[in-house]
């Protein structure tokens, strides 16, 4: 037997809900699911695929817990495989496969106890520090950022108090589950840092979910499916911080990536991802999807890291870029496992750093805004770095002058 994801192939829930009417507040969040959750029920395809595994005795499903997606997650014995596809020839059926963390490069330098201004260049970079010299007083406060990552150093002094809760995924019955505060890694500790650290972080009273999902760097496939359905019945969670995905995929699993970012959209979750550190032509899944807050990286002289990935994608015969701006990413301090500080270089400490400006926008508006909206704010706020836009896509990432001038 081999696990499958099985989920009809067109069906899009961005391209048939008004992503426009998407809301943050926790009083939107139960009907925004209970629209997408009745999208899939009334779906032509998701109905043909529920009729045949309850008339089918050799596929075993697992369960699902909020089926936001339209996916189902299977168990089918491998002769089997090529017969489904026949009798299902309007539904997308992949086998599970691994996804990785996106690896950062540490400095070789080693751990800092204690950081200088010219540490902090990141926080200057996108005009944080020029806002709080102006009164700017945001802090994230009231906002909830989900990591979804490698575990969180709960008890680093940087973060100690911000990180509320941790889950992890139990494989054998599918379910989110709490358990203890960890990092099985080090790269989320770092991540979380840069969204809310006391120092380092751009939102230092945001609150973190610690979601560990990727333990000891790695996950399968089908586990985002059962994070995505737990993530849409959480009303407190705004914003997902991801900076993971693959390189290059085999036919149909963009599709179902870029459709589970949408799923997330729709009941008003950000989903804010790294585009990849493989440089000029490259990106990764699903930091390079449509509806992906696509994060690329600069370095401290205001130049997109030379790592940092970009391509033109084109779907449907409409083509768009990735990324779509960028952040700090390159020489980043932020908090390290065990203790201390260390600069990594990665789309994986970009990308925080822009959950965190979303943090201060919701925050500013008190999240009454749509998901819409909160893009075309960060979006029309960068900073042109006078790169080619392919590369820095609309610029640097800043805070918008809005939050803190009269």
């Amino acid at each position: 037997m081999t696990v499958y994801i099985i989920r009809p192939k067109t069906t899009s829930v961005a391209r048939s809900l008004k992503l426009a009417s998407r809301k943050f507040t926790p009083e939107s969040r139960p009907s925004q699911v209970a629209e997408v959750v009745n999208f899939w029920q009334e779906d032509s395809g998701y109905q043909e695929i529920i009729s045949y595994l309850e008339d089918t005795d050799t596929i075993s499903e697992y369960p699902t817990h909020s089926n936001i997606t339209g996916a189902k997650i299977v168990d089918i014995p491998d002769e089997e495989v090529e017969q489904l596809r026949q009798d299902l020839p309007n539904a997308l059926i992949l086998r599970d496969l691994p996804i990785e963390l996106i690896k950062p490069e540490r400095s070789i330098a080693g751990a800092k106890t204690t950081l200088t201004t010219d540490d902090l260049w990141h926080l200057e970079a996108i005009s944080l520090l020029k806002a709080r010299q102006q009164g700017f007083t945001g802090t994230g406060k009231g906002i909830t950022v989900a990591v979804l990552d490698s575990g969180i150093d709960a008890n680093h002094p940087e973060i100690k108090g911000k990180i509320i809760e941790s889950y992890s995924l139990n494989p054998r019955t599918q379910e989110i589950q709490p358990v203890p505060f960890e990092d099985t890694h080090g790269h989320g500790t770092h991540v979380a840092g840069l969204i809310c650290g006391n120092k380092v972080g751009v939102a230092p009273e945001a609150k973190i979910i610690n979601s560990i999902m990727f333990p000891n760097g790695i996950c399968n496939l089908t586990d985002w499916i059962s994070w995505f359905n737990w993530l849409a019945l959480q009303p407190e969670i705004n914003i997902i911080n991801l900076s993971a995905g693959e390189l290059s995929l085999p036919s149909g699993y963009f599709e179902l990536f870029s459709s589970l970012i949408d799923d997330l959209i729709t009941v008003g979750v950000l989903p804010i991802c790294a585009v990849g550190n493989e440089g000029f032509n490259r990106s990764r899944t699903p930091g390079n999807c449509k509806g992906s807050l696509s994060v690329g990286a600069i370095n401290n002289r205001h130049q997109v890291a030379s790592f940092s990935g970009n391509t033109t994608m084109t779907i449907n015969y409409q083509s768009y870029n990735v990324p779509y701006l960028v952040a700090p990413g390159e020489g980043v301090y932020s908090s390290v496992l065990g203790g201390g500080y260390e600069a990594w270089n990665g789309t994986s400490m970009a990308t925080p750093i822009v959950s965190g400006v979303a943090a201060l926008i919701l925050e500013r508006y008190n999240k009454s805004m749509s998901v819409l909206d909160l893009l075309n704010e960060i979006l029309t706020s960068c900073q042109d770095l006078g790169a080619n836009q392919q590369r820095q896509g609309q610029g640097l990432v800043q805070i918008p002058t809005t939050l803190y001038e009269p």
